[in-house]
């Protein structure tokens, strides 16, 4: 319990909503606020993702059924598959016009990459400024970590809109379109890599290398490459499932909707 200016007492509260919107005015001062504190900070911004995550679902789902209903997602050249082939794809693509898949796993898949990478960076993030010489705990990190993705709420919005405005699913590739659709081998894999980025990336990673300083106490090169580090590894982890999908031909593991 804390005490307030009149005297009694109110309820402490794990959510800092006061963060959210200066984060993107002010970040410096934000950050510097959020690797303050001792105690957990990260639900907040983790909560309302999943919220946008949930609202840009609910909203896409009749898009997505429609497009299956309506044959928009048919394979190229499906014309040459054979009669039972054929049937073979329409029956499976049927099962897919369930609520189960047309809102259950992506919400599902989304949940699963936000909080694991969440957590992944926040360990990753703490384990190479421990080895780097920082001595400060590990939820600190968990905190930078967690207030690091906010970002992807911007996407979430944009995507949002699209659908809104457009009528349709729109893909966020990053920039997966710099290597061939048809690629195979190391190239595949770069392509699933340079997917992950965009502009919403690049302003996590500033808000990452803005906050490992003051989080650290350690030089600003020492903080920085440690950082950097930590984000690589996570990248790297994130592009395997891609590869695997792409190389399954298209069964997504890691892309189970439309804005991963």
């Amino acid at each position: 319990m804390a005490v307030n200016s009149n005297g009694k007492k109110s309820k402490k509260t794990p959510f800092r909503f006061e963060w959210v919107l200066p984060l993107f005015i002010k970040p410096r001062k934000t950050i510097s606020s959020i690797v303050e504190q001792e105690k957990p900070a990260w639900l907040t911004p983790l909560l309302l993702l999943s919220a946008l995550l949930l609202i840009t679902v609910l909203v896409s789902g009749p898009i997505r059924l429609q497009q299956i209903q309506s044959g928009a997602t048919l394979p190229q050249d499906f014309q040459y598959y054979s009669e039972a082939d054929q049937q073979k794809f329409l029956t499976a693509q049927a099962t897919q016009s369930s609520p189960l898949f047309v809102y259950v796993f992506p919400f599902l898949s989304g949940m699963l990459k936000l909080w694991i990478s969440w957590f992944l960076l926040g360990s990753l993030l703490y384990l190479s400024l421990t080895l780097a010489g920082s001595r400060a705990g590990s939820i600190k990190s968990y905190n930078l970590a967690g207030w690091s993705f906010l970002p992807w709420g911007l996407r979430y919005l944009v995507q949002l809109a699209g659908v809104l405005i457009s009528k349709q699913l729109t893909p966020a590739a990053g920039l997966a379109g710099f290597v061939s659709a048809d690629a195979t081998g190391f190239l595949l894999f770069m392509r699933s890599l340079l997917g992950l980025i965009d502009v919403y990336f690049i302003f996590q990673v500033v808000l990452l290398f803005i906050g490992a300083v003051p989080l650290s106490g350690l030089s600003r090169s020492k903080a920085w490459i440690a950082t950097g580090i930590s984000i690589l590894i996570l990248m790297l982890l994130q592009a395997v499932p891609g590869l695997i999908s792409a190389a399954l031909g298209g069964i997504s593991l890691s892309n189970g909707f439309f804005f991963f």
